[in-house]
């Protein structure tokens, strides 16, 4: 799972240039007002959760839930009123979540993992001046981390015993460690 939560953030970084921080959620816009340990605009990703199923011989499919928390600080006027400049940097929060979804809907980094599709989009309601989106996005994931392997033993023919043993043609013997 971190690999999927790596290859998200690398694609942000390369897709996203307006982003300013790009991290992995550990609470950073949670526990630390009014001083979050963050640059603005900022992305924070996290898989909620992971549905598995068994594939057979200890591999696993998953379908993950990729929490991507988009947040800015509002400073700009969105009252109808403002100046146009202040109304469309106050919007911009909703151009940045286009650029997301643009970057990662049907992107895949790997053959080990289905591509990303955008499934939920939610406004996270503060009381500190950051305006947050929260995007969930479904894929599909493979671990094989817990597939046994299986192990090739190759007796090597240059090896000649002392004294020689007539008789024996040497071979190559290959051994299945997991239906032994």
């Amino acid at each position: 799972m971190k690999k999927v939560i790596a290859d998200i953030k690398a694609r942000l970084l390369e897709k996203v240039t307006t982003l300013k921080y790009i991290d992995e959620d550990w609470g950073q816009l949670d526990y630390y007002s009014p001083n979050q340990p963050v640059k603005w605009p900022c992305v924070l990703i996290d898989i909620g959760q992971v549905a598995w199923t068994n594939e057979g011989q200890h591999v696993q499919a998953g379908l993950a839930s990729v929490s991507i928390r988009v947040a800015d600080m509002k400073l700009s006027n969105t009252n109808i009123k403002a100046p146009d400049a202040q109304r469309t940097k106050a919007a911009g929060i909703f151009d940045l979540l286009t650029d997301i979804d643009v970057a990662l809907h049907g992107w895949t980094a790997d053959n080990m993992n289905g591509p990303l599709t955008r499934s939920l989009t939610r406004k996270v309601n503060r009381d500190d001046g950051i305006r947050e989106f929260e995007v969930i996005y479904l894929t599909r994931i493979t671990d094989i981390s817990a597939k046994p392997v299986p192990h090739s033993f190759i007796i090597d023919d240059s090896v000649k015993p002392d004294p020689p043993v007539t008789g024996i043609t040497p071979v190559n013997i290959e051994v299945d460690m997991i239906n032994l």
